[in-house]
């Protein structure tokens, strides 16, 4: 059986833009599931908000996490190179640390959302 490397750039793309992706899914869902439970159609409804918002905060951030984990190993696979070192390598190396930089951020927001979902009472006016 041989072993296939994973390709770095392909990591580092999805070391960028996963946890954001990820947070703006459970955003997304997040608001709307809020507004079904919520709203007057919604009152016949019974959505387990606390459950889903749990499963989608898991999600996300596991989502989150492995971004951060393919940021590093893009770092990793490209460590030794300059700084300013031609496109592609250098293009790796430069996202990989944007990757390293914003999953854990993200990451953060994403358990801090789904923490306040989760400790706020619903459906309050205000």
């Amino acid at each position: 059986m041989t072993t296939r490397r994973l390709n770095p750039s392909l990591l580092s793309w999805f070391g960028v833009f996963g946890a954001p992706a990820a947070w703006t899914l459970q955003h997304v869902f997040g608001m709307g599931l809020t507004l079904a439970a919520c709203g007057r159609a919604g009152g016949t409804w019974d959505i387990a908000v606390d459950g889903v918002t749990t499963v989608l905060t898991a999600a996300a951030a596991v989502v989150a996490a492995l971004a951060a984990v393919s940021a590093v190993l893009a770092f990793r696979a490209t460590r030794g190179i300059e700084e300013d070192a031609a496109p592609p390598r250098g293009r790796i190396f430069f996202m990989a640390i944007v990757g390293m930089t914003v999953a854990p951020l993200f990451l953060a927001i994403i358990l801090m959302s789904g923490s306040g979902v989760l400790s706020l009472t619903l459906c309050r006016q205000s």
